[in-house]
């Protein structure tokens, strides 16, 4: 049977189902600030996928990701697979530096409906890890020296494999999120906005193990101003998506084997441009 298509919610009022939860306006004024001084003080990188140095020498699986991105607590590098259960598990997430005090108070507050989102009686694991992604429009140039924006204001349909409930803040203009099944991509089985400061979690066979998740649509607006330190690229929303990964599986570079660390030197690179953290890792990989 066809669904009918409904409506997004209009993320102005809080959603509870088993599994998924929206909260907005949970994150307060004086934190939003913070997250966005914290945001504007990143330099995130544009990531590509492939696997293997012969992928990459014959451009398969070469795409770049939709938008930059950071990684606090754990890098999980695009190019390594990411981090899955139960397959993909080893050298898939490096040391990253820790995750700011604003982020942390936030997630503490959020400690007894993580609960909820767990059996009974089960221990809080709070999330260790996040993703920060990005999302704007890049500026670029046709063969006539014409500029021009391309909107990459978008995620595609995934699902997140490290174990336990996904946490995430939104940052920004509103943002239309959406899970799908991906047999039927054309009819999401619940869709709503996003709104600034607002806090998702999604756990359990349905909204993390059954849909994929994505975000299709970024509005535009003036307020509240973000800015990130991305050439040619303007940015209107930052959304942290908040994973745990168990601790033993959380690498410093110099346990990585040469393989892998061949595919994730030259991003660790640019990181440590900016970062005190990735360059003492290098320095002491490249030194062993």
């Amino acid at each position: 049977m066809r669904r009918v298509a409904t409506p997004p919610s209009k993320g102005v009022e809080p959603i509870a189902l088993p599994g998924f939860d929206y909260l907005p306006r949970f994150i307060t004024d004086a934190e939003g600030q913070a997250l966005i001084d914290c945001f504007a003080n990143l330099t995130p990188l544009w990531e590509r996928r492939h696997q293997g140095a012969q992928a990459a020498r014959d451009g398969a699986g070469t795409r770049r990701l939709t938008r930059p991105v950071y990684w606090l607590g754990a890098w999980q590098f695009a190019c390594l697979g990411y981090y899955a259960e139960p397959d993909h598990l080893h050298e898939k997430c490096l040391r990253a530096e820790p995750l700011p005090a604003v982020m942390q108070a936030v997630l503490e507050r959020l400690r007894p409906t993580l609960a909820a989102h767990l059996p009974p009686g089960a221990p809080v694991a709070i999330p260790n890890t996040c993703l920060i992604n990005y999302y704007g429009s890049e500026l670029q140039t046709d063969h006539t020296g014409r500029s021009y924006p391309i909107d990459y204001a978008r995620l595609r349909m995934h699902k997140d494999g490290e174990p336990g409930p996904v946490v995430m803040f939104s940052i920004g203009q509103p943002a239309l999120f959406e899970f799908v099944e991906p047999q039927l991509p054309d009819q999401p089985a619940l869709s709503t906005w996003l709104k600034n400061r607002s806090v998702v979690i999604l756990s359990g066979p349905r909204f993390k193990d059954h849909l994929y998740h994505r975000v299709t649509r970024v509005r535009y607006g003036p307020d509240p101003v973000l800015t990130a330190r991305v050439p040619d690229f303007k940015l209107r929303r930052v959304s942290v998506s908040f994973r745990y990964v168990p601790e033993a599986r959380i690498k410093p570079l110099i346990d990585f084997s040469p393989a892998a660390r061949a595919q994730i030197e030259p991003y660790v690179e640019q990181l440590a441009e900016h970062s005190p953290h990735f360059r003492q890792q290098l320095a002491t990989a490249r030194g062993a």
